[in-house]
């Protein structure tokens, strides 16, 4: 019986610390109308931020959560954006948690940055509805686990 309840606990604490709160989407899947969103806003973002253009995105719609920082604090988002260069689509992603009321697309690709080497992806989320862009992420990580919290 203890070695049940230890399998059991040693299970548990297992699935605890997995915690993925995205399903990855298989490539046969993947819708291209979001992909070709996704695609064309990593372009444009980055575009612009070598270009140093911080207007407004007219081509896209902006989740409300993050427009003002993407139009109004992209000239400090866009630092260390000079040299990001993108290899091409690692994986898509729908997020677990909100896939039946309001269904949201991670997009991860590959890049190359020569300033921050550590830097591996760029994501986007888009969302089903309308397919509005709702953020944008450079990171070592791709985005598809819970965070830790630290103590």
């Amino acid at each position: 019986m203890k070695k049940i309840v230890l399998l059991g606990l040693i299970n548990l604490s297992t699935l605890g610390f997995a915690q993925k709160i995205y399903t990855k989407i298989s490539d046969s899947k993947i819708n291209q109308e979001r992909l070709q969103v996704a695609q064309n806003f990593i372009n444009q973002y980055l575009d612009k931020c070598k270009n140093k253009d911080y207007t407004e995105f007219k081509d896209f719609i902006i989740s409300k959560k993050i427009e003002k920082e993407v139009n109004e604090g992209r000239e400090k988002a866009c630092l260390g954006t000079e040299n990001v260069k993108i290899l091409g689509l690692n994986s898509v992603y729908i997020q677990n948690y909100s896939k039946d009321y309001d269904p949201v697309e991670l997009f991860v690709y590959d890049i190359s940055d020569e300033k921050y080497p550590t830097h591996k992806y760029i994501s986007t989320w888009v969302y089903h509805d309308k397919n509005v862009i709702g953020g944008l992420w450079i990171s070592e990580e791709k985005p598809i686990y819970k965070k830790k919290k630290k103590s």
